[in-house]
C-alpha cells in the first residue's frame, strides 16, 4: 500500500493539481489537510470515476482534513475524542481493516507571543494523552499530516530567519520530541538520517524550491506495530510543482 500525505491549501483552489494524483493512481491511500472546505459541501461528485471511498471533515475556509482510500475506510473518528475544539484537524480511520491512520492538521500557532501559540500547545498536550492508548498496540497505526513544526534546525533552511516563530518554538517542539523519546517513529528520518529536505517552500521569495529555502513540516509517524511494515518513505515534490502549487510537496510511505 502506498500512501500519500498532502497539505492541498485549499481543495477547491488547487483541484487540477489534485485530481492528477487520484488520476494517475499511483498512491492507495491520501491523506488531505487544509481543505478549507464545509463537511456538507465538500465536492464529492468531481472525485467518483477515480474509485476512492472518502471521509471529510471540513471547515469553512480554514482547516479542514479529508482520507480518501482504494480501501475500505471505517471507525470514522472526527476530532479528538473527550477534547472540544471547534477546528476540524483531526481524523481517525481504519483502512481495509489492517491500518489505523490518524490524520491530522496541527495548529500553526504564528508566533510564541500570540494567543494562537497556546492553543498551538494544548492541541498538542490532548494529542499527546489520547495517542498514547496506541504506541504499544499489536494493531498497525500511523499519525500523518502537517504538524507545523520543524522538529530540529536542520528542518529549516535557515534557522535565524524563524526565531519566535511557532514553527521553530522549544516549547512545541519539545512536546513532538516526547512522541518520539517515547517510541513514535519518525519514518522520514530514521529512513533518512543524514538527509537534509523539506516539504513546505514559501510562495514568497522567487524560486524556493530551487534556493532549496523550506522546511520540513510534513510527518509520518509510526507505532512500533506500524514501523516493522514501513518499506520506504520519499517526499514527492510534484504538488509544489504544478502549474498552480499548494505550497507544500507531499509526503509517502510503502508498507508491506
Amino acid at each position: 500500500m502506498k500512501i500519500l500525505t498532502l497539505n492541498i491549501n485549499s481543495i477547491r483552489a488547487h483541484i487540477e493539481s489534485f485530481l492528477d494524483i487520484l488520476s494517475s493512481g499511483e498512491y492507495d491511500t491520501i491523506l488531505v489537510q487544509e481543505l478549507k472546505v464545509e463537511t456538507a459541501a465538500f465536492p464529492h461528485n468531481i472525485f467518483d470515476e477515480y474509485g476512492y471511498n472518502i471521509k471529510v471533515f471540513g471547515q469553512k475556509s480554514w482547516n479542514g482534513v479529508a482520507t480518501f482510500s482504494k480501501y475500505s475506510i471505517e471507525d470514522t473518528i472526527r476530532g479528538i475524542p473527550n477534547y472540544p475544539d471547534v477546528n476540524a484537524r483531526f481524523l481517525e480511520t481504519l483502512i481495509d481493516g489492517r491500518l489505523r491512520v490518524i490524520n491530522v492538521y496541527m495548529p500553526n500557532g504564528d508566533n510564541i507571543e500570540s494567543p494562537k501559540f497556546e492553543y498551538k500547545l494544548q492541541w498538542m498536550r490532548e494529542f499527546t494523552k489520547y495517542i498514547e492508548q496506541y504506541l504499544d498496540s499489536d494493531e498497525a497505526v500511523i499519525i500523518a499530516g502537517d504538524f507545523n513544526v520543524a522538529i530540529t534546525d536542520n528542518d529549516i533552511w535557515n534557522p535565524k530567519n524563524y526565531i519566535g516563530s511557532s514553527i521553530s518554538a522549544p516549547a512545541a517542539r519539545e512536546i513532538m520530541q516526547q512522541w518520539l523519546d517515547a517510541g513514535w517513529t519518525d519514518v522520514w528520518r530514521k529512513l533518512h538520517p543524514d538527509e537534509i529536505d523539506y516539504t513546505w517552500y514559501g510562495y514568497r521569495g522567487g524560486d524556493t524550491v530551487g534556493k532549496k529555502q523550506g522546511l520540513r513540516l510534513d510527518y509520518f509517524l509510526a507505532n512500533k506495530t506500524a514501523a516493522k511494515i514501513i518499506k520506504q518513505c520519499e517526499i514527492d515534490i510534484a504538488p509544489r510543482m504544478a502549474q498552480k502549487p499548494t505550497d507544500h510537496c507531499g509526503l509517502m510511505i510503502k508498507i508491506d
